[in-house]
């Protein structure tokens, strides 16, 4: 049985999603749980294991998804069986540990400054997922979580894979603004897409003449990136994994040399 919810935890993390691991640490009374169950539960709602079953398990199940919403990495909980309704009385506690609760960047095309960024991403603790359609270019994103997907098939696409932190970089304006589209829908803490001032404001005129909301359109960083880079893919990469973290840290734009404590 734990063997069973290992696999479970480790294939839907593989697969991007936030997974809580709860464990019981102690019962008492005629709890029909026991210390050393496990279960697991993924952000798509689906289980594996148990922790005794009926109301009790249903509220872990439901902090559980409130913790991997809220973005927590642990959770613990101490249930009266009778105040959920159930007639054995007793109790349970534990804890859950969210797995894959490392922020989520989900970057779209597979080329030269893609393969520089997700290498860079992973060093800093993302969790990185490619969206390209073309599947030869796999090999380049070892690291990463790679998920061959057409313009057309991105309403397919897991929403826990663009939830945080989101890059547009593929291989032509057609495509980018295809991504920019969907990802509009979705409100991640960050969008930027590379190109251009021509091509960015070319493309938003479009988006904004279809309807989409100045309010909108405003949230996307594009040009991407901070102004630090050469045309080198590398160092384009580092300014926009620079300008990521200073969303995601709320930093602020200075050296840092002359600071004192």
């Amino acid at each position: 049985m734990i063997q069973n919810v290992l696999t479970f935890a480790a294939q839907k993390t593989s697969e991007g999603k936030k997974t809580a691991l709860i464990i019981i640490t102690e019962t008492s009374g005629s709890s029909p749980a026991s210390p050393g169950q496990m279960m697991a539960v993924a952000a798509d709602g689906s289980t594996a294991g148990t922790v005794g079953g009926g109301a009790s398990e249903y509220r872990v199940v439901k902090l559980a998804l409130e913790a991997i919403e809220k973005g927590d990495s642990i959770f613990s909980f101490s249930i009266d069986h009778s105040e959920e309704g159930m007639t054995c009385g007793g109790s349970m506690a534990g804890f859950g540990n969210v797995l894959g609760s490392q922020a989520n960047l989900c970057i779209f095309g597979g080329g030269h400054i893609a393969q520089s960024l997700s290498r860079i991403a992973a060093l800093t603790g993302f969790s990185v997922t490619v969206v390209e359609d073309r599947p030869e270019f796999a090999s380049h994103f070892e690291h990463s979580r790679y998920v061959v997907c057409k313009p057309e098939e991105y309403k397919t696409l897991d929403p826990s894979s663009v939830s945080d932190y989101v890059v547009i970089c593929t291989r032509g304006h057609q495509t980018d603004g295809e991504a920019l589209r969907y990802c509009l829908t979705k409100k991640p803490e960050y969008l930027g897409m590379i190109g251009s001032e021509k091509k960015v404001s070319a493309l938003l005129d479009n988006l904004r003449a279809e309807g989409a909301a100045q309010t909108e359109l405003d949230r996307v960083y594009a040009p991407i990136g901070l102004d630090i880079a050469d045309a080198l893919p590398a160092e384009i990469a580092v300014a926009i994994m620079a300008e990521i973290l200073l969303v995601k840290n709320k930093g602020k734009l200075r050296h840092m040399k002359g600071v004192r404590n």
